[in-house]
């Protein structure tokens, strides 16, 4: 049986192909993820793929831990006080890709997710977001399971100017006419008039290898819905959504407008989350979680357990930000506690079916800011860990789950960023599936995120205080 072909191999054949299928492309943008999803990485002449295959294009591995402000973690011996050392950056050659956005530009370009290595070139860096999903993937084969995967994304299209207290502003539909400003849930009318920005978007994310499948209207103006098929694998599927959201933006942009991933960027709208749906294989392609009626097979309610009993560890995972904490919200199809229901739009953990292919758990907790690389391995190594140690679940949730049904057996989940933090910090959960030193290190970033902010005075606070106290 022939061997397969070496990482050097695999990108050199890309490459060909690429230049086959787009011979105009001059540029290619080698992308890591950093831990706030931030994409960052080089932008290399076509013809340096070469180079990149074997090693030789390199970015200190401390670019990872960068804050949200792109500043170095202070204090946290990754940076200049060991000397910032390199890296060296390794392309993941299937998602080499044409960005379509900038063809007709003078430089049309092409675009690759990579990891970064430690120094000896070697293994991935232990904090690399990629890496730490590819190791619970991993763990999933090791029990001769194989994840399957599907992500959907929230967003708001917006104005690319802001307004004249800096806020942001919902789009024109283009050609002309009125602000949008009304609830557009399912409107057709809205989604006709962004149609053909639309349809770019999905044809850009599809040329990029990403799935794009299903766009509605969400509930704020200017605001959607993007779906990616089911996908084997979860480290596919987070490079799907972050292929996906890099189409989103470079389209969006191509056409005179911006997007925001905040999970609350209006204080009196819906806020965006980004859902997983998750089932597991086993080694015969058989979906474990599928049983006979309507209700979860015990795979199923094990793997609930394990996520409910994870979930306000990682909370941090999925609300990474001071203004994730905004959509949490009674009423809001944002959930505050770790319960479960079956087709329950009100539970973090939605059960939308229970026999066959389609057998699944949504995940509901993650705001579209996240890092999809961060939340996938979250849900998985819940998933698995519940599977594990037979973990149960407890009964279903009928209705809207509350902050206070610690009586149903629905915990609370941290409702401010300083106490999901904690939690963060102080699970032995997040040790085990992301490492004792990426466990350290973001919570080291968010606290500095949190310093950063506290210094500075919002507007709402120069509104309510400056002339009144």
């Amino acid at each position: 049986m022939p061997s397969s072909p070496d990482p050097t191999q695999r990108l050199a054949a890309a490459a060909d192909q690429l230049r086959q299928a787009h011979p105009d492309i001059v540029d290619v943008e080698v992308v890591v993820t950093d831990f706030n999803g931030v994409s960052r990485g080089k932008l290399l002449p076509i013809d340096a793929l070469d180079k990149l295959a074997k090693g030789g294009a390199k970015m200190p591995v401390s670019t990872l831990a960068l804050d949200i402000f792109g500043l170095d973690l202070e204090g946290a011996g990754i940076a200049i006080e060991i000397g910032d050392p390199d890296g060296a950056l390794v392309p993941a050659a299937q998602t080499l890709s044409p960005m379509a956005w900038t063809f007709g530009d003078a430089r049309p370009s092409a675009q690759v997710l990579a990891s970064l290595t430690e120094i000896d070139g070697q293994t991935q860096a232990a904090i690399a977001p990629r890496a730490v999903l590819q190791q619970i993937e991993a763990r999933a084969a090791q029990n001769g399971l194989t994840p399957v995967a599907a992500v959907e994304i929230e967003f708001y299209l917006i104005d690319a100017e802001r307004d004249a207290r800096g806020r942001p502003q919902p789009p024109c539909p283009p050609g002309g006419g009125d602000r949008l400003h009304n609830n557009q849930i399912y409107d057709m009318t809205v989604l006709r008039a962004f149609q053909p920005i639309m349809a770019e978007i999905t044809d850009a994310a599809r040329l990029a290898g990403a799935p794009a499948d299903a766009l509605i209207c969400e509930f704020g103006p200017g605001q959607f819905e993007m779906n990616l098929h089911h996908t084997q694998g979860v480290v596919a599927a987070a490079d799907h959504a972050v292929l996906l959201r890099r189409a989103i933006r470079g389209v969006a942009r191509k056409h005179g407008y911006d997007v925001t991933f905040m999970a609350k960027p209006y204080g009196d709208q819906s806020g965006s989350g980004m859902h997983i749906h998750l089932s597991l294989l086993d080694s015969s392609g058989a979906n474990i979680f599928s049983g006979p009626d309507d209700q979860p097979n015990q795979a199923m309610r094990n793997a609930l357990g394990g996520l409910k009993d994870s979930m306000g560890d990682t909370t941090l995972a999925y609300a990474p930000h001071a203004n994730s904490y905004r959509r949490f919200m009674p009423g809001s199809y944002a959930p505050l506690c770790a319960a479960w229901g079956i087709d329950n739009r009100g539970t973090a953990l939605r059960c939308p079916g229970t026999q066959g292919a389609g057998a699944r758990i949504e995940h509901r907790v993650s705001g579209a800011d996240a890092n999809p690389y961060l939340v996938l391995a979250a849900v998985l190594g819940g998933a698995l860990e519940g599977i594990e140690n037979e973990t149960p679940c407890g009964d279903p949730i009928v209705g809207e789950a509350v902050a206070d049904a610690g009586a149903l057996n629905a915990p609370p989940l941290p409702n401010t960023w300083d106490a999901a933090v904690d939690a963060w910090a102080g699970s032995e959960f997040v040790g085990r599936i992301f490492g004792s030193e990426f466990q350290r290190l973001f919570a080291a970033q968010k606290r500095q995120e949190q310093q950063t902010l506290l210094a500075r005075v919002s507007d709402a606070e120069y509104d309510a205080y400056l002339r009144s106290v």
